[in-house]
C-alpha cells in the first residue's frame, strides 16, 4: 500500500465526496479516483460505493479507514519529533482535557510549557467522554480528565493512568434552594440532576430506588462545568461537583454544597495516555508541565485537594 494512496482514500471517505476531497487534496477527480482504484487493487476488494448520503466506505473500507487514520496520525508524529530533534523544528500537540483540569492546571502548565516549547503548536480541547473514545482515532496525544476510581475488578482498557489529585465529591444548589436543607439523597430523589459525564453513575448509586420517582430520574449529562453551574443557579438543578469548587470564589458564588448524611465518592484527575504509544518529546515536555501545575494546586492553601501518592 502506498502512503499517499491511503491519505487520498482517508480524505474521499471522510469527506463523502470525490469533489470536496479534490479541494481538500489539491487534485483532480481523475486523479483521486485512480488513486483510489490502484488502492483496489492492491487490497483485492472495493473500498467505496456512491449512496444517496455519497460516497461511503464499504466493510471492507472502514476497516482500511480506521487503520490508515491511525497510520498516518503516527507517520505525522514519527516525522514531526524526527525534525524536532535532527533540526530543532517544532510540531504538534494535541490535548484533551476536563472542564476542571483547564481551569485548575492549565493556566500554569501552559506558561510552563511555552517558557521550554515556544514554537510547539498546540490545540487544546476541553472533553468529557469516556477515555475509551480518546483514541478511536488517535486525535489526541495525551488527556488530562476527570473519572470516578474504577472499581474492583473493572476490565482494563487501553489507557495509562498517572493519578494526579483526588477532590471529594459534593451536593451543589444554589443559594435558597428549597432542598437546600436537605440531609438525605432519599429527599432527592425527583429533583433535576445536571452533572459531568464522569458522575452519572456514581448518582445513580447514590439515589435511593425507593426515593425515585416512577419515571427514571432526571439527570442530565452537563459537557460545561460553566454551563452546568449556570442550570444551577439558574433552573433550580442541582449537581455533583468537586468540592475544590468552593476554593474558587467565582464559580462558587451563589451556590451552597447539601451536608448529606451519606458519604460520597471521590473523583479523581488523571493523566491519561495511550498504553500502545508513548508522547512524543514535547508531550514528554507536557506532562511535566501538568505534574508541577498538580503539585502547586495541592500545596496551595485552602485548596481542596488530595496529591496522590507518588511511587
Amino acid at each position: 500500500m502506498n502512503l499517499r494512496h491511503l491519505e487520498i482514500f482517508k480524505a474521499v471517505a471522510e469527506a463523502g465526496s470525490l469533489r470536496a476531497a479534490a479541494r481538500q487534496a489539491a487534485l483532480t477527480q481523475p486523479a483521486l479516483t485512480y488513486a483510489i482504484r490502484e488502492l483496489e487493487r492492491s487490497v483485492r476488494a472495493p473500498l467505496l460505493v456512491r449512496s444517496s448520503a455519497g460516497v461511503v466506505p464499504t466493510p471492507i473500507g472502514e476497516v482500511l479507514l480506521r487503520r490508515a487514520q491511525g497510520l498516518l496520525a503516527e507517520v505525522r508524529r514519527t516525522e514531526e519529533e524526527l525534525a524536532w530533534l535532527r533540526d530543532g523544528v517544532a510540531g504538534s500537540l494535541r490535548v484533551a482535557l476536563s472542564s476542571f483540569a483547564m481551569a485548575s492546571l492549565l493556566p500554569a502548565a501552559l506558561q510552563d510549557f511555552r517558557r521550554q516549547q515556544p514554537g510547539v503548536s498546540l490545540d487544546l480541547q476541553e472533553f468529557s467522554g469516556e477515555a475509551s473514545q480518546l483514541w478511536a482515532h488517535r486525535e489526541f496525544d495525551l488527556a488530562v480528565l476527570s473519572e470516578m476510581q474504577a472499581p474492583p475488578g473493572a476490565a482494563a482498557d487501553d489507557t495509562q493512568r498517572e493519578l494526579l489529585l483526588e477532590f471529594p465529591l459534593r451536593v451543589v444548589a444554589r443559594t435558597g434552594h428549597p432542598l437546600g436543607r436537605a440531609r438525605s439523597f432519599g429527599r432527592l430523589g425527583a429533583a433535576m440532576w445536571v452533572v459531568p459525564g464522569y458522575a452519572v453513575q456514581a448518582l445513580h448509586r447514590l439515589l435511593p430506588a425507593d426515593a425515585q420517582p416512577a419515571a427514571a430520574p432526571d439527570i442530565i449529562r452537563c459537557h460545561s462545568i460553566h454551563l452546568g453551574l449556570t442550570l444551577v443557579r439558574k433552573a433550580d438543578a442541582l449537581s455533583l461537583v468537586a468540592q475544590s469548587l468552593f476554593d474558587n470564589q467565582r464559580l462558587s458564588r451563589g451556590l451552597v454544597a447539601l451536608r448529606l448524611k451519606e458519604p460520597l465518592p471521590t473523583v479523581q484527575l488523571s493523566l491519561l495516555t495511550p498504553a500502545q504509544r508513548r508522547p512524543g518529546s514535547a508531550g514528554q515536555v507536557f506532562m511535566a508541565c501538568i505534574r508541577r501545575a498538580a503539585a502547586a494546586l495541592h500545596h496551595r492553601p485552602g485548596e481542596g485537594a488530595r496529591r496522590a501518592a507518588q511511587p
